[in-house]
């Protein structure tokens, strides 16, 4: 329990029915078992207590008494005892008017404008006394180093020094009634808890902790002009990082702080880890979300009777989320053991909850050194003081991952040999992590105190590790975007009024503008393989892509190639430097990849090429694992890349045209020109000849043999030297595809008829061997998939924390217009329910007086689609969305310009020296560029008149629909809640910047909730209580709220507190746990699928037949005979039906269906369900212990029986429509085939031309149903069909009645013939609505 100070014993509420305010203090809340699928609650952290005592300031005086009788957050030998200051919030602050002076001199802020930023923060941080202060301090400094001839403002900042100058400063007034009052509420409470310190007298040391150097230096000047009230404090700012890196400075300050000549320091977060004596009293001014700060203010206040004091905004709900979940508790005593060793222990087992936010200021940032480790993902930089928390979360994550924990100490300082003649002290740092990284042990550099060895250590290890590949870039902490960043509130290019749809521009990564700021010498590897889809006989060998900064891991990802997929693995190695003659073969040997495969003249200077490209020797080929890549530099196939760099063909000699190893591998074409068809060489054919007429080969059928084929076809041909040579059997090489695609087709074929032999003399071999060129094929895809993986890192990084994990949010970005493997569908659908959850939630708590239809009402403000919309605009959400299929053939590598040929004068040159005696083929080496061949003009000009229909720019923009846009928003949140529960879910919704404050965790619900006290509620009959919770298998903590559940608004005198509002949060909640159900039940099943499941479930028929089954209808109160009649008939009839379903279940061999369709239950009985599920949920304190307990034992069971897909209906065509209708399928049809008179009737499901499934029965009709379960089981059995086979989403779709008409038909055709039609088959026939 956590002790709270403030200066009221509690806050009263106006609220009539505050007396009965939920009881937010009791630990109620449980954490589920750990697994795949987050529970509703997903909260192991214990809430904070709110019991607050009055501020005594007497309290401090005997420390021998201290606070031990008092609650406290955690007593343990290794922590000080704790408290919490509460200070009032600040009120909206008018700038002083020593500001609104200086902004008339300089209303754009040009001069002094850090000066301008810091007055700001002091005004927030310690009020309008501050504000000023900061001034006068700048313009002392300013006066000091002053030099006119650096300042171009210097007229406005010679005004500016003379107002200051002159000013008159006020003193600071803590006077809380006084019209000069000028600082702020948390500095008064500040100044009283030093004044309470007093009693130390001369044993008095403490420690205040802030954020800004700014703010511990006014503090210092502010406190030593408060002679009376702080006589006995002397405080010194601990602003300098000299105290880290000068040892004599560091020295001094421990002198004088042991001595007494300073007995209070300020000091700022980016110094709390340095080497201090302990305090009595460590005061953390700012809250800060990291545990490992909270571990070291414990660190230094361990001494007996020591005082850890948290200082929070009263009703702050943020300052009561990091006090809950990065201190107390929740941090564990090993973490506090660990820090106050300076690391010189093994590091626990335990987790370290981190955000990473080293808190600086981006003046601080930009005054860093240039030292860093740059993330070119998302652009931030990690310095030597941010390493030592790196290393920690790194050492954290790999002791939990290993079995046996390591027991090495992290950090070993140690000093080194003081030389004889006048030397000095230093100290070395050896780092040494726990086994699981390719790096384990490092020792740092000499540094002069062990603060900075520790420092210098940590950075030396995340330095050799980022050059290793193996950094997690997560841990160097992303700036966050300004709301003036190109893509927030994102203008739209066009927009399309018929559709609705408006034109986005579609992001590129920033990894590779961020990496061309990087070293030009030293690259980072990836060895990229590919899965042979086509078997050993076409292997793709690995190749290398070089990075100038580490790519971020990369999960593998799959490649399709007509009904199969390809796994594309990566591995990353170690950085690599080449000299300027090898960069300059990967630069030419990655334009020749990159013009060879997308057939178009592409240009890059080196400078400006973002990835190289390199071939792999043979032997490395075989193991690409991260112990072969220690150095990839001679593992690089060398020979290969000047092969290709030489040329894009040789020509085959005559003494070569005979030796089949010269084919192998290869990869020829019959067109002397660079950008040309090419052909896989199967085999060579010493059975064939020139002469020879292959009956196999269609081309040369008009013609006596292949030789009178090419004399005819072939312009300019007369002979060849060698009649007799052997002809090459080739097959035909694949072009640049898009295998992202699960459902692509291949390309038509047209009714030219491509070669089956070539003549070798008339060929050129390719100089990139035919199994490089497969995988190279594949780079557009895998390069386009890369990017994808490095976008929503960047999404991730820049709005949610990296809360969400990146499987999921891949998914959530992609629409189904994309035809990705898969898309935000199924998480839209959890998402959409999740926030309709949160914000029934939400409204209940925040409206207690608003009746269901204005809760109705309040809710559409957040989860309309408009809402989300404009939410998901306002932070440049639209920028990310993947909304439109890969195209392939615009792929263009970065910074990559396509060369006009038509410019170029194309002279012969004598580069190219020919391997054949039959005249050499003239190529301008340096652009690679074709002279001889009569068709270049022709393929320049249709590939011209190609790209007049698509320009690149279609590659970087996108159409998107307001919908989409917003289920993207909903996915995302799905994708949350997948990731981390709740509370993680709960972020991610204010991330969107949905309208929802005063809440930062679900623990706030129940902190604010209000509830109907006992007396304004019916009294319960007896036995109701035990008999409902009986039912429904959970306990109410306050009974009084199953009584309002269960009244209707017929009884008098109780209409404003029956269950209608109840009922408004049941459904939401049980809507939830439906989706939640279904979707971890199936864990593919299509969309449609869990849709029509879903409203299935919560439909009110199914929840009335839940009431009537359960019992729990008998326990109503209401005072209408008419409504009493009218359950009592509903609940027979449903009796009926329910066993005559049974009873025709048995007799068709099939599971009971839904009983209750056709029959319109009172509206009570379905709302009772929910309301009871509301008010369990409220009783519970907003958890859902009580109700998933309901739902496993009475909803759950129900629905496994009487709604799954076979049981939606008693057609299971219709079901299978549905699906195939919300799918967006146009190709599906079942059809009916009579195989004799005794044989019966056979029916196939037929899907894009597959047969899903077949029946055969008597009748048409049976079979038709056989087939069509049989269909379902199918789908249900590989729920990725639907997405591998079928692509009609993109096309034009059907309207409802068109599938309607079609299942009329269809139902029609397979009742045909049937003699005898059943009362039940007619009702199984019904239409579709």
């Amino acid at each position: 329990m956590l002790r709270i100070w403030k200066e009221t014993s509690g806050a009263t509420s106006s609220h009539p029915d505050a007396n009965l305010k939920c009881d937010m203090n009791q630990d109620t809340q449980s954490c589920e078992a750990g697994g795949d699928q987050p529970g509703l609650n997903n909260s192991a952290l214990a809430p904070l207590a709110t019991d607050g005592v009055v501020l005594n300031r007497a309290m401090l005086q005997d420390p021998s008494e201290s606070l031990t009788s008092k609650p406290v957050l955690c007593v343990s030998d290794s922590r000080p005892l704790e408290a919490v200051i509460l200070y009032d919030a600040l009120l909206p602050n008018a700038e002083s008017r020593l500001m609104e002076a200086l902004h008339e001199i300089d209303p754009e802020e040009s001069s002094f404008t850090n000066t301008f930023r810091a007055a700001r923060y002091a005004l927030v941080e310690v009020g309008l006394c501050a504000s000023d202060l900061v001034w006068r301090r700048a313009i002392r400094e300013y006066a000091a180093n002053r030099n006119d001839d650096d300042d171009p403002n210097f007229e406005i900042a010679n005004k500016i020094r003379d107002l200051v100058k002159n000013w008159v400063f006020a003193m600071p007034n803590l006077s809380l009634s006084s019209r000069g009052f000028n600082v702020t509420p948390k500095f008064v409470q500040l100044i009283h808890v030093l004044k309470s310190c007093g009693a130390y007298g001369d044993k008095f040391c403490g420690i205040v902790l802030v954020q800004r150097s700014e703010v511990a230096t006014i503090m210092v000047d502010i406190m030593r002009t408060m002679i009376d009230e702080l006589a006995f404090i002397r405080p010194y700012a601990l602003t300098n990082e000299l105290l880290v890196t000068d040892g004599h400075e560091q020295r001094e300050l421990l002198h004088n702080f042991t001595n007494g000549k300073f007995n209070l320091l300020i000091l700022i977060k980016n110094l709390e880890d340095i080497d201090l004596p302990r305090a009595n009293v460590f005061i953390r001014y700012n809250l800060f979300e990291s545990q490992l700060s909270y571990a070291f203010a414990c660190a230094h206040t361990m001494v007996p009777n020591g005082h850890l004091i948290h200082m929070a905004e009263k009703g702050n709900d943020l300052h009561r989320r990091i006090l809950q979940e990065y201190s107390g508790p929740a941090v564990d005593d090993k973490w506090i053991e660990v820090v106050s060793q300076g690391g010189n222990s093994s590091i626990p087992s335990c987790p370290l909850k981190e955000t990473g936010n080293p808190y600086r200021s981006d003046e601080e940032t930009a005054s860093k050194p240039e030292i860093s480790i740059g993330d070119s993902v998302n652009g931030g930089r990690l310095f030597e003081d941010d390493a030592l928390l790196a290393v920690f979360r790194i050492a954290t994550s790999l002791q939990r991952s290993i079995t046996t924990p390591s027991l090495h100490p992290l950090f070993v300082v140690h000093p080194i040999p003081i030389p004889s003649m006048g030397g000095v002290q230093q100290f070395v740092c050896t780092v040494t992590l726990p086994p699981g990284l390719p790096l384990q042990t490092i020792q740092g550099p000499p540094r002069l105190t062990p603060t900075h060895a520790r420092r210098s250590g940590a950075y030396q290890f995340c330095l050799q590790l980022f050059e290793l590949s193996g950094l997690d870039h997560r841990l160097i902490y992303t700036p966050r975007r300004s709301d003036e960043n190109p893509y927030a509130n994102p203008s739209l290019l066009k927009s399309d009024l018929v559709s609705g749809n408006s034109c986005y521009m579609r992001k590129r990564p920033d990894f590779w503008v961020n990496s061309l700021q990087n070293s030009k010498e030293r690259l980072f590897p990836v060895v990229v393989s590919v899965g042979s889809p086509e078997g050993p006989s076409e292997p793709y060998a690995p190749i290398i892509i070089l990075t100038r900064q580490p790519l971020p891991h990369l999960e593998p990802f799959k490649l399709f190639f007509y009904g199969v997929f390809a796994t594309v693995k990566n591995a990353r190695g170690p950085a690599v430097i080449f000299d300027g003659e090898r960069l300059n073969d990967l630069h030419s040997y990655t334009l020749r990849i990159c013009r060879t495969i997308a057939n178009k003249a592409f240009v890059c200077s080196m400078e400006k090429m973002t990835y190289f490209i390199a071939p792999l020797l043979p032997s490395q080929a075989k193991d690409v694992s991260w112990s072969k890549l220690i150095d990839l530099h001679d593992a690089i196939d060398w020979q290969a890349v000047a092969r290709a760099n030489s040329n894009y063909i040789t020509r085959f000699s005559s003494d070569s045209l005979r030796d089949p190893s010269e084919f192998d591998d290869a990869v020829v074409q019959d067109r002397l020109v660079e950008f040309t068809r090419r052909c896989y060489v199967v085999r060579l054919r010493p059975d064939l000849s020139p002469m020879s007429k292959p009956p196999d080969s269609p081309r040369e059928m008009e013609y006596a043999n292949i030789l009178e084929y090419c004399r005819a076809r072939r312009k300019g041909f007369q002979s060849l030297q060698d009649n007799n040579q052997p002809l090459i059997e080739v097959s035909k090489a694949a072009t640049v595809l898009n295998r992202l695609n699960p459902v692509h087709k291949p390309s038509i074929e047209t009714n030219k008829t491509g070669p089956k032999y070539l003549i070798p003399e008339l060929c050129g071999k390719c100089t990139i061997p035919a199994s490089i060129y497969r995988t190279a094929l594949l780079l557009p895809s895998i390069t386009r998939r890369i990017d994808d993986f490095l976008i929503v890192k960047e999404l991730n990084a820049q709005f949610f924390a990296n809360m969400i994990l990146e499987q999921h949010l891949l998914s959530a970005v992609f629409a189904p217009s994309a035809t990705f493997e898969t898309d935000y569908e199924r998480l839209e659908l959890l998402g959409d329910s999740f926030l309709k959850y949160f914000s029934s939630v939400y409204v209940f708590v925040f409206n207690p007086a608003l009746s269901e239809g204005a809760l109705h009402k309040a809710r559409q403000h957040i989860i309309s689609n408009k809402v989300l919309t404009q939410c998901a605009l306002s932070i440049g959400l639209p920028a990310y969305i993947q909304g439109k299929t890969f195209s392939y053939k615009l792929w263009q590598p970065p910074n990559f310009t396509v060369q006009d040929l038509s410019l170029q004068h194309l002279g012969r040159s004598n580069d190219l020296t020919s391997s054949s005696g039959n005249g050499g083929m003239a190529v301008d080496t340096m652009t690679q560029t074709p002279v001889d061949d009569i068709n270049t003009s022709t393929m320049h000009s249709t590939s011209q008149s190609k790209m007049k229909h698509k320009t690149p720019d279609d590659n970087i923009t996108q159409w998107l629909g307001d919908k989409t846009i917003a289920d993207v928003a909903e996915a995302i949140i799905g994708a949350a809640y997948l990731s981390g529960g709740r509370d993680v879910a709960l972020r991610v919704i204010k991330a969107l910047r949905l309208p929802v404050a005063n809440v930062e965790q679900w623990e706030d619900f129940r902190q604010k909730a209000l509830a109907p006290p006992s007396d304004v509620t019916p009294r319960l009959r007896g036995g109701t209580l035990s008999a409902v919770e009986g039912i429904i298998g959970a306990s109410f903590k306050y009974p009084h709220l199953l009584s309002q559940a269960l009244t209707h608004g017929s009884i008098h005198g109780y209409e404003n507190t029956c269950y209608e509002r109840l009922e408004f949060l049941g459904d939401a909640v049980l809507d939830f746990l439906v989706v939640r159900h279904v979707f971890s039940r199936d864990d593919h099943m299509s969309p449609g699928a869990m849709t029509l499941l879903k409203s299935a479930m919560v439909s009110n028929s199914a929840l009335a037949a839940v009431c009537v089954r359960t019992g729990l209808h008998a326990y109503l109160l209401y005072e209408s005979y008419a409504l009493g009649n009218s359950i009592q008939s509903y609940a027979e009839q449903l009796e009926t039906r329910r066993q005559e379903e049974h009873q025709k279940a048995v007799r068709d061999g099939r599971p009971p269906g839904q009983y209750w369709l056709d029959m319109e239950p009172p509206k009570i009985l379905s709302d009772v369900v929910e309301s009871i599920i509301g008010a369990l949920y409220i009783s519970d304190g907003f958890t859902s212990d009580g109700v998933e307990l309901m739902f496993k034992t009475i909803l759950e069971p129900f629905y496994d029986q009487h709604v799954t897909i076979k049981t939606l209906s008693h057609h299971p065509t219709k079901i299978l429509f549905e699906i195939m209708q919300t799918q967006g399928c146009q190709q599906f049809s079942i059809e009916k085939q009579k195989l004799g008179e005794t044989d019966g009737t056979r029916c196939d499901v037929i899907v894009h031309d597959i047969i899903l499934a077949s029946a055969t029965e008597s009748t048409g009709y049976i079979a038709g149903r056989m087939a069509s379960t049989a269909a379902l089981d199918a789908l249900e059995g590989d729920p990725s069909f639907m997405a591998h086979n079928c692509s009609c989403r993109n096309r034009t779709h059907f309207g409802k009645k068109d599938y309607k008409n079609r299942l009329e038909k269809m139902l029609a055709d397979l009742e045909e013939g049937q003699s005898a039609t059943t009362e039940e088959d007619h009702n199984d026939a019904m239409e579709v609505n």
